[in-house]
């Protein structure tokens, strides 16, 4: 039986960013899922010397459309454009074939949904914004915290009857 595919989408350009997508892909793959992690496909279009930037993009692109799920990381004062427009791009994808599913995750404590600030009015057309929190001081703290988010986003994921 096939894997749901989740695309993985969120910026990558930091080494907390890459961290933050690899915990959260290692705990969605224990429950189950192929995880796209963009970070690991633009690797395909490096030279060795530099990266096919429009290469990427096609493939973001693509990638955002073709999987089953979109996860979005909307953290931040405001959402990373890529991980935008990759929304978008699944959104409009989602209106004409049912799919992918688009679920987004909100982290950052600075802000929240009930208080109405915070998070762009546009991502409300997600089929789920997840919002939790991320209050951790310890490594074993940032371990519950990711198996915790990802088991919240597999119980969306069964909610939203999301099928291969």
């Amino acid at each position: 039986m096939a894997k749901i595919s989740i695309y993985l989408a969120g910026p990558l350009f930091g080494i907390a960013d890459r961290h933050h997508n690899l915990l959260l892909a290692q705990e969605l793959e224990k429950l189950g899922y192929t995880v796209i992690l963009p970070q690991k496909e633009a690797l395909k279009f490096f030279n060795g010397e530099r990266f096919d930037l429009k290469g990427i993009s096609k493939d973001c692109k693509r990638q955002s459309m073709e999987n089953d799920v979109v996860v979005a990381n909307i953290d931040g004062p405001d959402a990373d454009s890529g991980t935008a427009l990759e929304v978008g791009i699944a959104l409009s994808r989602a209106s004409i074939a049912n799919k992918p599913k688009v679920i987004c995750i909100r982290t950052d404590f600075r802000t929240n949904r009930e208080q109405e600030i915070g998070i762009n009015g546009m991502f409300e057309f997600a089929d789920r914004v997840i919002y939790m929190p991320a209050f951790t001081s310890s490594l074993k703290e940032i371990t519950e915290f990711y198996k915790g988010l990802a088991k919240k986003i597999d119980n969306a994921i069964k909610e939203l009857a999301v099928r291969k």
